[in-house]
């Protein structure tokens, strides 16, 4: 029986190997029993685009179910987003999202929501983790689940209260929509066009190979978003992740913008455009250009660890108004204390609109107050990253040197801040067989330079393994 351990926000593991039928089974079962030991009842399935998604959602319902439990589940894939907010909207106890979200396609996995529509705490993973080990695997015949919800319409009523009709009625946009072959193919879309804006959708087939791209929006995965963009003379080209809770853009210039951006620009857009005035989370690795913007608005700055739950919880203390990490996941907490690609691309389009610029221009206008940075970031896929981190640890001085004088942040991997300006960052994923090594400094060139100096270093200290 395969152990199972919750992460920063539930399970993932290789379909076949360590995730399939038997595992979500008793998943669901904890997750069941957890429900029932805090008085709930209601538990709300979703699921994405990945192999046997659908069949192991309906798997985890007909469980949970046999548990006593009243579930529903989503009559189609949705994004996560959508999932967590009609938990959250429709008073559910707990909502499962059966997704690997921008893991490789081998992979699938279990999210688990809170009643609040976000990730739970860790006392709750933990807590999660001690009933898994106590349920045994049973080899129990998957059947179809019929009891359904259209929770795709709850979200599009729900997020009208962020969308300003009259703006978006002022001038027609042209749109390049990514999804990636993810579940949030369709969605964003039919916002769009509804709100009278010509879209242009790729990659929009459930192919659980996603075209051969890992589902993540980041610069190497999304030539063919730059070339849609570029061939159709779009205005924006938004990328979403495999299950759409993580954006990256394309300028009008068929050019990648990255979530350290998209963060920093919805920041100025809640605070100048919407008035708001609250406390902005963001996690350890993300960019500097975030410490400047509050600095400017005189905003309250919290830096978390890793992994979206963290700012969560911060959320639910009530003065967080925004949230982002560097992997691309933004959350508003008007809407719901979670990432959402689908609502962060809505208000960068409104924040065009508003101020009749484009979405290069508007970059501009933030580089105005934070000053241009360069990020970077490699991923080391490496047979055991807890090995490669801790050859990391126990020679950090002798890598980092020549490299100028630094400061350490040690809460979520090794940062090291230079006392001139930037950052370099190395930490094992949580989620996968990778470390990654981060940079950020106000030259282009030193980033790329720094970040391919260290791995030659760390690869020389692992015998050339890397």
């Amino acid at each position: 029986m395969n152990k199972i351990s919750f992460g920063t926000e539930g399970y993932r593991g290789i379909i076949g190997y360590d995730f399939n039928f038997q595992t979500v089974e008793r998943i669901a079962k904890a997750i069941s029993e957890y429900i029932r030991e805090n008085k709930g009842k209601k538990l709300l399935i979703g699921y994405d685009t990945r192999f046997l998604s659908k069949e192991f959602a309906q798997h985890a319902a007909n469980t949970a179910a046999k548990q006593g439990l009243e579930v529903l589940l989503s009559e189609s894939f949705c994004p996560s987003p959508v999932l967590s907010n009609a938990t959250k909207g429709l008073h559910f106890n707990g909502g499962i999202m059966i997704t690997a979200s921008h893991n490789p396609p081998k992979y699938n996995g279990i999210k688990f929501k809170s009643h609040y529509g976000g990730a739970v705490p860790t006392e709750v993973t933990n807590r999660l983790s001690e009933l898994v080990s106590k349920t045994p695997g049973e080899d129990t015949q998957p059947d179809e689940f019929n009891e359904t919800i259209d929770i795709k319409y709850i979200y599009r009523q729900d997020i009208e209260r962020f969308i300003d009709r009259k703006l978006h009625g002022k001038k027609r946009l042209k749109i390049v929509i990514d999804p990636m072959h993810g579940s949030g193919q369709g969605l964003l879309s039919h916002i769009f066009e509804d709100l009278g804006h010509e879209v242009i959708e790729i990659r929009n087939t459930v192919n659980p190979y996603f075209g051969g791209t890992n589902p993540e929006p980041i610069d190497e995965n999304l030539a063919p978003l730059k070339e849609a963009v570029r061939k159709n003379k779009a205005d924006i080209g938004i990328a979403l992740d495999g299950d759409a809770d993580r954006i990256a853009l394309v300028n009008e210039d068929a050019e990648y913008v990255d979530a350290h951006r998209v963060f920093g620009l919805l920041i100025m857009y809640l605070v100048e455009e919407m008035g708001m005035n609250g406390e902005v989370a963001k996690t350890v690795s993300s960019t500097e250009m975030i410490n400047k913007l509050c600095a400017h608005y005189n905003l309250k700055l919290h830096t978390t660890k890793i992994g979206f739950k963290y700012i969560c919880e911060l959320m639910q203390q009530g003065n967080v108004m925004i949230g982002g990490e560097e992997s691309g996941g933004i959350g508003i907490a008007a809407h719901i204390p979670e990432r959402d690609g689908l609502l962060a691309g809505i208000l960068i389009t409104q924040m065009m609109l508003k101020r009749k610029k484009s979405l290069q221009e508007l970059i501009e206008a933030m580089y105005a107050v934070t000053g241009r940075y360069y990020y970077r970031r490699k991923d080391l896929h490496v047979g055991n990253p807890g090995t490669v981190y801790d050859t990391i640890m126990r020679n950090k001085d002798r890598l980092m040197v020549n490299f100028g004088n630094y400061e350490t942040d040690d809460r979520d991997g090794y940062k090291f801040i230079f006392k001139n300006g930037g950052f370099l960052m190395a930490r094992a994923s949580g989620t996968e067989p990778v470390v990654r090594i981060y940079a950020e400094l106000t030259e282009k060139d030193k980033a790329e330079t720094l970040v391919d100096e260290f791995i030659k270093r760390l690869t020389a200290l692992t015998g050339g393994t890397l």
